[in-house]
């Protein structure tokens, strides 16, 4: 069984819908399951002839997700339904993305940032009850699960002289480390590109280091422009990017099921974090 949710540009929930038999009596049915949901992409490369037999390997890429949502409407009476019909044709017309976020029973939620692709023809089964399939197309053929954050600190934070005003019992002590390199986990069947989000003053900059390979920033950063690192491939401030500027850049991946144990240290001391944004991934 599964569920859905349309949102538009500006965050309006322009749609929702659900099999029937979690709710005999709402108004939009899933007639069916959602297609290309599952699947709905194919490999895309050309390969080079060989002299002899066969062809040259290369490798592939994926195409965009290809999908259909098959509906069904029931209203409460004739008119109430051409209303719904006339609303329906309109649906993404402002040529804007959407995302659409389904709900499946024992496994969880994902989303996809989508664009109409095609008409929509409602066809009439009865008075107050009409069908229409609304065809879509995901850019970015992956699926992703709801997004986590992780934090990071530098080793050593919260370490250092406490006087016993501000400790336990009155007693002199050096307080207790924070943990600085918590798993970070992706529970998809396709490798994750998390983000780094350094917040903070590091006037030497910071590096990050995953499974032996390393980003570095060695400029420095403030609290009120944090250093975006996107191990897709890129680094940003502020809106701006600045990929260039970063002296090394051996971007990092979580693989499918499995986690890595990020870390994080200034260049030059400082103060603040790095949040990991991360999602789990699914094709």
């Amino acid at each position: 069984m599964q569920s859905l949710m349309l949102t538009d540009s500006r965050g309006d929930v322009v749609l929702t819908a659900s099999s029937r038999e979690l709710d005999p009596n709402r108004e939009y049915w899933l007639n069916g399951d959602i297609k290309g949901w599952v699947g709905g992409y194919t490999m895309r490369g050309e390969n080079q002839e060989r002299a002899g037999h066969g062809s040259f390997p290369t490798t592939r890429t994926r195409s965009p997700r290809t999908l259909e949502l098959p509906l069904r409407v029931h209203a409460e009476s004739w008119e109430a339904a051409n209303v719904e019909k006339r609303r329906l044709s309109a649906l993404l017309a402002d040529g804007e993305s959407a995302t659409l976020r389904v709900e499946e029973s024992g496994v969880p939620a994902l989303e996809a940032v989508v664009e109409r692709t095609g008409e929509i023809l409602p066809s009439r089964v009865s008075p107050s009850t009409f069908g229409l399939s609304v065809p879509l197309t995901a850019p970015d053929p992956v699926l992703y699960g709801d997004e986590r954050v992780t934090f990071l600190h530098p080793i050593g934070t919260g370490i250092g002289l406490r006087y016993p005003l501000f400790s336990p019992a009155g007693v002199l002590n050096y307080g207790t480390g924070i943990t600085s390199n918590d798993p970070v986990f992706n529970g998809g069947n396709v490798e994750a590109w998390p983000t780094y989000l350094v917040v903070g003053d590091f006037p030497g900059g910071a590096r990050i280091t995953v499974a032996g390979r390393t980003v570095e920033w060695p400029w420095p950063i403030n609290r009120g422009a944090p250093l975006e690192v996107r191990m897709a491939g890129s680094v940003w401030i502020g809106g701006t990017n600045v990929t260039h500027r970063a002296t090394v850049r051996q971007w990092s991946s979580i693989p499918p099921g499995g986690s890595v144990s990020p870390d994080f240290s200034p260049l030059q001391g400082g103060d603040g974090w790095c949040e990991v944004h991360h999602r789990d991934t699914y094709m």
